[in-house]
């Protein structure tokens, strides 16, 4: 294995035999140019063309090494410490959360509505990496954007992110959800809050990722429902609320946003088709 072209065979093979579903076996060929690249600085195009290249005795350690943790079931993003969302390449560490495209949905529902929004700052809480905050700093110049964001590593990761992509237009504050915004400051609020139940059944395979960012309480939706009431006194009358949560839970947190009196309540759907976003806009104060 001591070329490009013997090592990519190699490890596809590895990865693929390791698989534990059949989209990371139908991925096993990319992943193993991915981390090719990552290790060598070669392109996948230059893996392809120049495929008798020799990989120096380094090279190979640190590759053999990253696709016995990528067998083993860490993500592939935690690996190359990168992920791309919204076109941006952003940093990542095992800290934050991994966005997942799924989340886009939340930057594009925001985008959409945010014309008809009135005056008042974005809030996007649990940032994590920084993800959707970035994607809306590219699009929207006019407005204040807030990153709140509780625990240190993710803070940090979203510190060196805003640094990179954040156009001088985020600022990132450490805090719980909406303790640190003013009354009646907020024209956008949206999030991708921990949602899942502290029993899920795909707990076991998220186990690299951080807990704090995946698990709500007993139900799921302990955050969620902090951060619909933390809404109502943030929020501007006519300020949006954006929450994505689990595929199940659409009617769930439509009834709270009800409960809640938000309203023209609803719950988007993602490209699978799946109940990704709920939300719905506040009007008067509650409780």
């Amino acid at each position: 294995m001591n070329t490009v072209g013997e090592w990519l065979a190699h490890s596809s093979r590895l990865l693929a035999e390791a698989a534990r579903t059949e989209h990371d076996r139908e991925s096993a060929e990319l992943e193993s140019s991915l981390l090719t690249a990552h290790v060598t600085g070669r392109s996948r195009a230059s893996q392809f063309a120049f495929p008798e290249t020799e990989l120096s005795r380094d090279q190979l350690h640190s590759l053999q090494q990253l696709v016995q943790r990528r067998c083993d079931g860490e993500p592939l993003a935690y690996l190359t410490g990168e992920r791309e969302f919204w076109s941006l390449p952003l940093s990542l560490a095992a800290g934050a959360l991994i966005p997942r495209p799924d989340t886009e949905l939340l930057v594009e529902l925001a985008l959409e509505r945010l014309p008809k929004l009135p005056a008042g700052d974005i809030i996007e809480l649990g940032t994590g990496s920084g993800a959707i905050a970035l994607a809306l700093a590219q699009e929207v110049s006019d407005r204040p954007i807030t990153a709140i964001e509780r625990h240190d590593a993710a803070l940090q990761i979203a510190q060196h992110n805003i640094r990179q992509f954040g156009q001088g237009r985020v600022q990132l504050i450490q805090a719980s959800w909406l303790d640190c915004i003013a009354a009646e400051s907020a024209a956008l609020i949206l999030s991708n809050p921990p949602y899942l139940a502290s029993d899920d059944p795909h707990l076991p395979t998220l186990h690299f990722e951080p807990q704090t960012a995946l698990v709500s309480g007993s139900s799921g939706l302990e955050d969620i429902e902090q951060i619909i009431e933390a809404s109502c006194r943030a929020g501007k009358p006519g300020c949006l609320l954006l929450l994505e949560h689990g595929q199940e839970q659409g009617a769930s947190v439509r009834s709270l946003l009800d409960d809640y009196n938000f309203e023209q309540v609803q719950t988007c759907r993602d490209l699978s088709g799946h109940e990704r976003v709920s939300l719905g806009y506040r009007q008067e104060r509650v409780r």
